[in-house]
């Protein structure tokens, strides 16, 4: 319907304009509202070089630009979505990872934990004796939570300061239907942000 098609927009203008605004961030290469497989939308970025070593102040972008979508929805419909579901199982598999294998929680420490891991061919987790305590356990979990707050907070904070772009983002995609990076920083630059 044409509501779940802007409703795709905001969402997807959502992650493109949390992309475009974060600093030190890649930014995107193209955002569309056109339905594939199980995605009504997306929104694609490309690093400007291959990297594998991240710290984790890129590992926090990350997560703010992920929960993007989500953002918008919160600020134009005063509720989160379903379409969300992919955005939030990447942003918990990172964020866990920051703590429970990469270091990154001055509350646990330079630790890494055995986990659960995603068995390839089951899609199901293998189950693996714990090697820490309950606590230690629900430590983890209130950091992960902390973590993908403060990325979720930071999402709507930079959407509700920048709303007119997105509402100008939106206007454009419910036209094309697909906007590329080019595409994207004339209208920014159209619009009045500075940056773009």
């Amino acid at each position: 319907t044409n509501e779940d098609k802007r409703r795709t927009a905001y969402h997807e203008a959502g992650h493109a304009l949390v992309n475009w605004l974060m600093p030190d961030s890649e930014r995107p290469q193209k955002v569309s509202i056109v339905p594939r497989g199980r995605s009504l939308g997306v929104t694609w970025t490309a690093p400007d070089e291959d990297k594998h070593h991240h710290g984790e102040d890129y590992y926090k972008r990350y997560l703010v630009r992920v929960l993007g979508g989500r953002a918008a929805d919160r600020l134009i419909y005063g509720q989160p979505y379903s379409g969300a579901q992919q955005d939030l199982k990447q942003g918990t598999q990172v964020a866990r990872q920051m703590v429970a294998n990469w270091g990154m929680s001055t509350r646990i420490g330079p630790m890494a934990f055995r986990m659960g891991e995603e068995h390839v061919f089951l899609g199901r987790e293998i189950s693996e004796s714990r090697d820490f305590s309950d606590g230690m356990a629900n430590l983890i979990d209130e950091e992960i939570q902390r973590i993908l707050r403060e990325a979720d907070d930071k999402a709507l904070d930079l959407l509700r300061e920048n709303q007119k772009y997105l509402e100008a983002m939106v206007e454009e995609l419910l036209v094309k239907e697909e906007l590329s990076g080019e595409e994207m920083e004339a209208l920014l630059y159209k619009a009045g942000l500075a940056s773009a």
